[in-house]
């Protein structure tokens, strides 16, 4: 038979992405005619499609989707990066197709000299006059493949693990795949493909505009900004809006295609137990009033503390014969179901009560301290999870582990205390029965929520919540909500989610307003550090848009030996990097910036003895591409402070009072840059050091300094075993004394910055219409 036609059916050739047959891979291209708009390209080339493959084969529709969105394709994991994956190719291309130079060569992908992409060297390789040939593979035979190569991680979804029908029984390497899958391919064909592998087809779709800095980042016009988007091709495919209706209840890319093939309009789009139903997004509230301006309701307004931990979709299904199974999907909608496996006692406890029904929960995992009995800073539960994991990923955590544990890495001897356990707070309710919920208004769906949870202090809560408004008068709202807010900031909590009680779930009508004070210009916690070194990093390159000569990421420093500097003018300040920032400048800042530290960088590999200080990176950082002579002072802003799961590790601190074990060292959460600073203006000397980084992260995070004294348990017990317990415990009375002032005082210092804060927005903005930034 015809490999081309099966079934009376002829099959989609994988050259469908050719730019030869359609211009899907010209979306980038700038210009003012709508002609180029995502969705007009797009609409253009599923036209050819159906009419050159009509009628389309069965199961098309997921093909597609998988192999245009790979990223949004959570079910298949390849288990490659850009550095295993070129070694393999060496094995698997075509030479008499594709390759015209040594495939040792493909290894160079990210230095400057390249493009930054490793499909886009393969064309590079292509041999002349097969720039535009069609390759022999079809869609269906290649997304076969493709589904083999994911039956080789054990992180792909355990589908693939089960006896998979459409698999070989026969299971075969990653290599013998990856040839069969490169077989005779193009060298266009071979470079989408590997894209697809990596998961990331920006780099082809939408290229830098020049491997320049200052031509891509000053001269790049806004309209090329458009990217395609998964709704935007939904919409196109589908007109009726039926697949984008099912990829909200249903956020796997095979359900909305089987949904759509299915009949479309036909089947209901409704929320099924084991498939993760879409995180909305919540929209970013500027100030107190400016979050109530977006609700524009008269009705009720609830604000709902927005608790530091992550997100966990719970899906509980009862059996028949007693059985209680559990799946739990994270923010990406990664089955996270054997990660976090410690909290499905806490789910059964909690829903003892319930009416035996399936149930879909939205909450969020915490770390929560017995010892404190309060919920915990946010850093913990990694170490939580690594403690408690089953499956793939407590694998990984060994292998990590064992990594980290080398001799080299002594430091990694502390984990969470016992004290310390994983906790939920749950804060909606999506599907009870075979009922869904998703259209029910926030005010039954939290009443049903709260009947449904049987709350167990320390394990399972619900989230808190205060009245805003209603029904009142916007301005009365603002005060109230500045009280609210104030409070939850004094408690040290990450912020506010905003709710109005007529919206449904994913309304855009009336959406969720996220209140964090990092979101407000100026009212994040903000430090001034140095950066002494910087590179290319991928991810934050495609978002630019910037090829491998522009520098985008930059590595912060903090001073490590104040204390010498100062008694011995002749030592070398030394800096300690165990973080890095990629966010906050302007493209122009940018520009800018690269100029700088352009001017003034030596290779990494120079010697250190020719730099006027010395610094020491932590190890598990990538290796930097240049390093300044002189460290640049600059500001930083971020959301709080964190600690790095690896941020104790291969680190040399010249200074007397950090432990010897190594203890972790807070930094900047979601860290950016706001300001530069010229060696004119301010010396680097004027960073902080790190002890003072740490005690501001102290106050931030609502603890003191002497909470990290590693003896105070000894003292304590020493003080009682000598008679002193009397005066321990008056000091520890003025103490909380002490604390509850503060507690008072930075309430009523932050409703004020709102109150102050609502009356200049008001006066700023008159008249004047503002953008509504979403988060996810």
């Amino acid at each position: 038979m015809d490999m081309d036609v099966q079934d009376g059916v002829q099959q989609i050739t994988f050259s469908f992405q050719h730019p030869s047959e359609n211009d899907l891979s010209r979306v980038h291209k700038s210009s003012t005619s709508s002609s180029h708009s995502p969705r007009a390209v797009v609409h253009r080339w599923i036209e050819a499609l159906r009419r050159n493959y009509s009628p389309l084969p069965r199961g098309a529709t997921a093909s597609v989707l998988r192999l245009l969105f790979p990223e949004d394709d959570t079910q298949r994991k390849f288990g490659l990066q850009e550095t295993l994956l070129a070694q393999y190719l060496g094995q698997c291309l075509d030479s008499s197709t594709v390759f015209t130079r040594d495939a040792k060569q493909l290894k160079a992908w990210s230095q400057e000299s390249a493009s930054g992409c490793l499909g886009e060297e393969l064309l590079k390789y292509a041999v002349p006059g097969t720039e535009n040939a069609i390759g022999p593979k079809s869609l269906q035979e290649v997304d076969a493949l493709l589904d083999e190569l994911a039956s080789t991680s054990l992180f792909s979804d355990k589908s693939f693990h089960d006896g998979n029908a459409s698999m070989s029984n026969t299971k075969r390497s990653k290599s013998s795949i990856l040839r069969s899958l490169y077989d005779s391919l193009p060298a266009i064909d071979a470079a989408y493909l590997t894209q697809i592998i990596l998961k990331d087809l920006r780099p082809l779709l939408y290229p830098p505009p020049s491997a320049m800095t200052s031509h891509a980042l000053l001269a790049y016009n806004t309209r090329s900004k458009q990217v395609l988007t998964r709704e935007q091709f939904m919409k196109a495919w589908d007109p009726s809006g039926s697949m984008i209706k099912m990829y909200k209840v249903r956020a796997k890319l095979d359900e909305a295609a089987m949904g759509f093939e299915a009949g479309g309009t036909l089947v209901t789009a409704h929320p099924r137990w084991g498939v993760p139903v879409e995180i909305p997004k919540s929209a970013k509230g500027r100030s107190p009033l400016h979050a109530l301006e977006l609700l524009d309701t008269d009705g009720q307004i609830w604000a709902e503390t927005k608790y530091d931990g992550e997100r966990a979709q719970i899906h509980v299904r009862f059996c028949e014969d007693g059985q209680v199974k559990i799946a739990i999907f994270s923010k990406s909608k990664r089955d996270s179901t054997l990660d976090r496996i410690s909290v499905h006692s806490i789910i059964k406890a909690a829903l003892v009560g319930m009416e035996k029904q399936d149930v879909i929960l939205d909450a969020e995992m915490v770390a929560f301290s017995d010892e404190r009995n309060a919920i915990d800073e946010f850093w913990w539960i990694r170490g939580l999870v690594t403690r408690t994991a089953q499956g793939a990923r407590a694998t990984m955590n060994l292998v990590v582990f064992s990594y980290m544990n080398r001799d080299s890495c002594p430091s990694l001897h502390s984990s969470p205390p016992d004290s310390l356990h994983l906790a939920l707070v749950f804060f909606d309710v999506l599907l009870l029965g075979s009922a869904s919920l998703l259209n029910v208004p926030y005010s039954i769906r939290r009443s049903m929520l709260e009947s449904v949870i049987q709350e167990i202090p320390g394990q399972a809560m619900i989230a808190e919540r205060s009245m805003v408004s209603g029904g009142s008068e916007v301005e009365d709202a603002a005060k109230n909500l500045w009280e609210i807010w104030a409070q939850r900031i004094a408690d040290s909590q990450e912020g506010l989610v905003l709710k109005s009680g007529e919206s449904t779930y994913g309304d855009w009508r009336l959406p969720w307003v996220k209140l964090k004070k990092d979101y407000v210009p100026g009212y994040g916690d903000t430090i001034d550090l140095v950066v002494i070194a910087s590179s290319w990093e991928k991810d934050r390159a495609r978002e630019l848009r910037v090829s491998p000569s522009t520098l985008v990421t930059f590595y912060i420093g903090v001073l490590g030996n104040s204390s010498q500097c100062r008694a011995n003018h002749t030592v070398k300040p030394h800096f300690v990097v165990y973080f890095t920032a990629s966010y906050g400048l302007s493209r122009e800042q940018l520009e800018e910036f690269n100029f700088w530290v352009r001017a003034d960088a030596v290779e990494p590999s120079a010697s250190r003895d020719e730099l006027s200080y010395s610094y020491s990176i932590l190890e598990t950082l990538p290796q930097p591409t240049v390093v300044l002579q002189a460290p640049i002072l600059v500001e930083l802003c971020g959301a709080g402070f964190t600690k790095s799961p690896s941020s104790k590790v291969g680190i040399y601190l010249p200074i007397t009072w950090i432990s010897d074990r190594f203890e972790k060292y807070y930094e900047l959460r979601f860290p950016r840059i706001t300001k530069l600073f010229r060696s004119s203006e301010r010396s680097f000397m004027e960073c902080l050091t790190l002890r003072e980084l740490q005690a501001i992260a102290y106050e931030s995070t609502g603890r003191e300094i002497q909470d990290a004294d590693i003896y105070k348990d000894l003292d304590d017990w020493a003080k009682r075993l000598w008679g002193n317990g009397a005066a321990m415990d008056q000091e520890r009375d003025q103490k909380g004394e002490r604390r509850s002032k503060k507690h008072a005082s930075l309430r009523e210092e932050w409703q004020s910055k709102f109150e102050n804060l609502d009356v200049q927005r008001a006066q700023s903005r008159k008249g004047r219409q503002e953008d509504v930034e979403m988060s996810p």
